[in-house]
């Protein structure tokens, strides 16, 4: 028999909603589109009956999901190659609702780096930390002028990753080093906090020992800047991990900031596999403490792109540009289901459960308490709900996501 206990004595905190990447990729695909086929697909994202999302991920510089790798002009700085798709995108996703966003680069600039490389990792130049920290406010400034507000940086996309497409390797010191003394400083005078990290959790406790404790950290005056960690999946969910995370380091934001799953032909059964896979990260990371979770591309074609790297994957709505429109994938459908069932401000409480067949996540109500529970299963399942002394039992059809009062 599967059993999921409620636990009220552990709070995880506010539920702060989902989101997802408006990459160059995602952009180019949107412009493809009608302008009322624009309006469907930022009300399928952002309005309440869609997936009501309240976060966005932006890169500082190419990425793997662009349609060519570039950098930005320095003298003087300039965006202008932002301006041909990614800001009329997320001008228009803004006019229709407030998010908060978050950016990352994926490269320092070619003249930062040891091997004049943006692609295949290599390395800062020792002398740089400075020079970069002011590229990225740079690239604050610059936004700002265009009246778009930045929340939330990362001072590297996968500081551990050697890629054939935009990279750069920080060691834990070089990541303290650049993220408390030369980039808090930069940005002491704005509102735009730090998040560390931003890679995968398969040994996310030693990270967190790593990156919030040692040399810099105690700088008078910086470490306020640094809000906390964000991480990816793609090496697994990890939930022992993030639970001591979260029970080391109370205070700290614990954001998803990547996930996606990688290419294949677009067919419903094969897709919904992915959907179970989402619920079972989304569910996971929620039930250990994270406050939001963003997705990777907002908006691909049919083969998984573009991507000057063909490094393809999937997304959650792709793009039907033959009869302008789009297809809501099983992706799309289960992360529908999640933002209906457990509404931004929920106040999170533990779940513990014994069966990999199932996911649940928990929140207090007006008259008590509601799991929501997915079977990720391929058969139904019969569950047992426990809060305290009471109990009471369900049964979900497979792949059916289920809401249960408990009160």
């Amino acid at each position: 028999m599967i059993r999921i206990t409620v636990r009220p004595d552990l709070p995880l905190g506010t539920w702060q909603g989902m989101g997802g990447a408006i990459t160059e990729a995602s952009a180019f695909n949107f412009a493809k589109l009608s302008p009322q086929k624009q309006r469907q697909l930022i009300d399928a994202y952002y309005g309440k009956e869609g997936l009501d999302y309240r976060w966005g991920r932006l890169s500082i510089g190419s990425n793997d999901f662009c349609l060519k790798s570039y950098e930005y002009g320095h003298r003087p700085f300039s965006i202008s190659h932002d301006q041909k798709y990614v800001l009329p995108m997320l001008r228009q996703i803004l006019n229709r609702k407030n998010l908060t966003l978050v950016a990352s680069p994926w490269s320092p600039p070619r003249r930062f780096k040891i091997i004049p490389k943006r692609r295949f990792g290599g390395l800062l130049k020792p002398w740089r930390y400075r020079s970069y920290a002011k590229y990225m406010r740079d690239w604050l400034d610059a936004y700002a002028k265009e009246g778009i507000k930045i929340r939330y940086i990362t001072p590297q996309n996968e500081p551990h990753a050697i890629q054939i497409w935009e990279s750069c390797f920080f060691s834990y010191r070089a990541q303290r080093k650049l993220a408390y003394k030369y980039l808090a400083d930069e940005l002491h005078d704005l509102d735009v906090q730090i998040l560390l990290w931003d890679h995968n959790k398969k040994h996310l406790a030693k990270v967190a020992d790593k990156l919030f404790t040692g040399s810099h950290v105690t700088i008078i005056g910086q470490k306020e800047k640094i809000a906390g960690l964000c991480y990816h999946w793609y090496n697994g969910i990890f939930p022992d991990q993030m639970w001591q995370v979260r029970q080391k380091y109370p205070d700290i934001l614990m954001l998803s900031s990547e996930m996606c799953c990688g290419y294949s032909p677009y067919d419903e059964r094969d897709w919904q596999n992915d959907a179970n896979l989402y619920l079972r990260e989304l569910f996971a990371d929620i039930n250990t403490g994270a406050s939001a979770w963003i997705d990777w591309n907002l908006f691909l074609n049919w083969q998984g792109g573009p991507s000057y790297c063909k490094n393809f994957v999937k997304s959650p709505i792709i793009l039907n540009e033959a009869e302008d429109d789009f297809i809501l994938t099983p992706i799309y459908r289960a992360l529908q289901s999640f933002a209906k069932f457990f509404p931004v401000g929920s106040q999170v409480v533990r779940c513990e459960f014994n069966s990999n067949d199932i996911v649940a996540v928990a929140r207090r109500t007006k008259s008590g308490f509601e799991a929501i529970v997915a079977n990720v299963s391929g058969r139904k399942q019969t569950i047992t709900l426990k809060l305290g002394p009471k109990s009471q039992q369900t049964t979900l059809e497979q792949s059916e996501i289920s809401r249960v009062q408990l009160n």
